[in-house]
């Protein structure tokens, strides 16, 4: 990217650079990543995703499933019969 076209170049000469005198660029404020989506981001989060949070349905069985159990040939092996030499 030319250096020209950057950001920190338009913001010479104004104090804060776009980042509030105030609040301050402080490194995370809100917490990192997905945090306080149950304390302080659930407004957000009641908005913009709801039914994120809490239970969708009974869990069916706890046994193992079909996919993971091992398969298992009962047919007879077939016999080796000796080759004619």
């Amino acid at each position: 990217m030319p250096t020209h076209l950057s950001k920190t170049r338009k913001h010479r000469g104004h104090v804060s650079a776009g980042k509030g005198r105030v609040g301050k660029h402080r490194k995370h404020p809100g917490g990192r990543g997905l945090a306080g989506g149950q304390h302080h981001h659930r407004t957000n989060m009641d908005k913009y995703h709801p039914g994120y949070f809490g239970k969708l349905s009974t869990l069916t069985s706890f046994g193992p499933s079909s996919q993971l159990r091992s398969v298992m040939n009962t047919s007879p092996a077939p016999r080796k019969t000796p080759s004619p030499s």
